[in-house]
């Protein structure tokens, strides 16, 4: 089967939808100052319709590695 590449009217369809989830995604959180949310859902399902479409267009979304330190064995020097 030939590679074939994404057509125009593909990538804008994964664009709408991605920008349509992190619109919902960000109203969700949103809380203005009356104190009445835009929107009350709950967001989980638009978080994995985001991770996905971010998914389809080759973007990769990690956490940054912690630098495990070890501890238990003590580092002393010998003179």
């Amino acid at each position: 089967m030939e590679d074939q590449e994404p057509s125009k009217v593909e990538t804008i369809v994964k664009v709408c939808v991605l920008l349509w989830s992190a619109t919902l995604l960000s109203l969700s959180y949103y809380e203005p100052p009356n104190g009445k949310k835009i929107v009350d859902f709950d967001p989980t399902f638009i978080a994995s319709i985001f991770s996905a479409s971010t998914a389809s267009l080759g973007f990769q979304i990690k956490k940054k590695k912690d630098n495990i330190v070890d501890n238990k064995t003590p580092k002393t020097s010998t003179k």
